[in-house]
């Protein structure tokens, strides 16, 4: 039998791809990354904002604070119409990073990769194009054309990141639900130092796209994304050859000077596979779903999809856990998909009205919108991408409206160091002891566990505690009360992924619960640190 190359194979190194192999290093799990295109190649912005929870993700991999601070952050979103300013939505950011950050696909990609060569877990081989795939009972073998032939390669697992032309997808025959959209837009990255807020900037039959959308995002380096919505006899190839398109951007920009960086054209694609998982085949990012560019859903969904698996993966491959905790990704992330395709479907019925009388009725409600109050939080111009809350996971405990959340951050003080809540999260399960005296925090804690745990005592003061618990007092009661309340002692269950799995207190067992949201399959380990 031919020997395994790796325990993870990964197809595609976008930066779904390329998170997934960068989160599985991080758990002690190699990879190989098979990319067709034989060298990073820059196609505009693309992918252009990075929600701030994502950061977070990126952070554990060692790429966020580079990707924060090179992009453009920015807290409020500006909605038109007929370019009268009706809506100002200002969004608080977290902790450690703002609410969003503009910043290329490319770069985003550039500085992933950057990290993936640093790896030694990581092997990035670009120019290897996946053409068929076989599984049987302990692995995935796929054919690989190369620039030398082709060659088989043969792994424990194989994560689908190929985008939404997905090759894998297809080899896989699993569904593709949804529609194409018939209506086409326009994206061109322009260079001009614009005399707008760096902020987004949302018309509706704006006098410069008139009976249409239009979408401004700020980048780095005074590069502004504009997405125009298309009349159907529109050419760009031929406005771009008879001075039209220069017509068409001076009509958003007046007569500030400009310099074209990108320009392309596409449609919008509302899909979703019925099936993440097929035996040891996962699919995530763009090859698992595919949504509109409004509220930023498809690339940072993605690399969710990511933070989701790779933490998975690695228990299984290490033992922790049987492989039905795989069957979980796809429950979770499933769901995750078909929430974001109910969330941007309302926004297309709005934007691009599918009969005359939707048309008719956002007609009405965009002149109401112009001088009536109420009206305006009905206009639909994008809702905002935001982690999801895993509520209806098999290895969620249920009963508390924060169960299954992207863990609440808050300020605490460990060795008298200001540390962040989620910086004490990361490639481990970490339970969350809050209590009010080393009593109770003794009776939280046991000596064995079924899987590597990280504990975190949040105290109200510096006090001694049991070996191998992190001692955290809180600045407040902000962080109690974001967990729900401030009656200790009670315990919370984070997962790998930053997401909370369960919640209990003196009557309740933390061991059970991490068994639980494990899925664990073998004997008790010690605590790790």
């Amino acid at each position: 039998m031919t020997e395994i190359d790796a325990p993870v194979g990964i197809v595609g190194a976008g930066p779904v791809g390329l998170v997934t192999a960068l989160r599985l290093a991080g758990l002690g799990v190699p990879s190989v990354l098979l990319e067709a295109d034989p060298e990073l190649v820059k196609q505009g912005s693309k992918a252009c904002l990075v929600q701030g929870d994502v950061l977070e993700v990126l952070d554990k991999v060692g790429c966020a604070r580079t990707l924060a601070d090179e992009g453009v952050t920015w807290t409020v979103a500006r909605t038109y119409v007929r370019n009268q300013e009706i809506r100002a939505a200002r969004y608080q950011g977290g902790l450690g990073f703002g609410p969003f950050v503009n910043i290329s696909q490319h770069r985003v990609e550039q500085v992933l990769t950057a990290a993936v060569a640093a790896e030694p877990l990581c092997d990035l081989r670009r120019g290897h194009r996946v053409t068929a795939l076989t599984q049987d009972a302990d692995s995935v073998t796929v054919r690989v054309r190369t620039a030398d032939g082709e060659v088989d390669r043969r792994f424990s697992y194989l994560v689908g990141c190929d985008g939404v032309r997905s090759g894998l997808r297809d080899e896989l025959g699993v569904a593709w639900t949804g529609y194409t959209h018939g209506d086409r837009f326009l994206i061109t990255d322009i260079r001009a130092k614009l005399p707008l807020a760096r902020e987004r900037h949302f018309h509706y039959d704006p006098v410069f796209n008139p009976g249409r959308q239009l979408v401004m995002h700020p980048q780095p380096d005074d590069i502004w994304r504009i997405d125009w919505q298309l009349p159907p006899d529109a050419d760009i190839a031929a406005e771009r050859a008879d001075g039209r398109f220069d017509q068409r951007v001076r009509a958003v920009i007046g007569d500030i000077p400009y310099e074209v960086d990108w320009v392309s054209t596409y449609r919008f694609h509302q899909r979703v596979v019925d099936r993440f998982r097929v035996g040891r085949v996962l699919l995530a990012g763009d090859a698992a779903h595919a949504l509109p560019p409004y509220g930023s859903r498809g690339m940072n969904s993605g690399i969710q999809d990511a933070d989701n698996l790779a933490w998975k993966l690695a228990f299984v491959l290490a033992g922790h856990a049987g492989a039905d905790l795989l069957e979980t990704y796809h429950v979770e992330r499933h769901a995750a998909a078909r929430e974001n395709l109910r969330v941007t479907e309302a926004t297309l019925k709005f934007m691009v009205p599918p009969n005359r009388m939707r048309r008719w009725a956002r007609a009405v409600l965009l002149s109401l919108s112009q001088s009536l109050g109420i009206a305006r939080r009905y206009v639909n111009s994008g809702k905002m991408a935001e982690p999801y809350t895993y509520t209806d996971s098999p290895i969620v405990q249920k009963g508390h409206p924060v169960l299954g959340a992207f863990a609440p951050d808050g300020w605490l003080l460990v060795d008298g160091v200001r540390t962040r809540l989620r910086e004490l999260l990361g490639d481990r399960f970490v339970a969350l002891l809050f209590a009010r005296n080393t009593d109770e925090l003794a009776r939280m804690v046991t000596r064995s566990w079924p899987v590597p745990v990280g504990l975190v005592a949040v105290l109200p003061t510096d006090v001694p505690a049991p070996p191998d618990v992190t001692v955290a007092v809180a600045e407040d009661d902000r962080l109690a009360a974001a967990y729900g309340g401030t009656d200790a002692p009670v315990w919370w269950l984070a997962r790998p992924d930053g997401h909370l799995a369960a919640r209990g207190g003196l009557d309740t067992s933390l061991a059970v619960a991490l068994e639980h949201a494990a899925g664990v399959a073998r004997q008790p380990s010690s605590v790790g640190r």
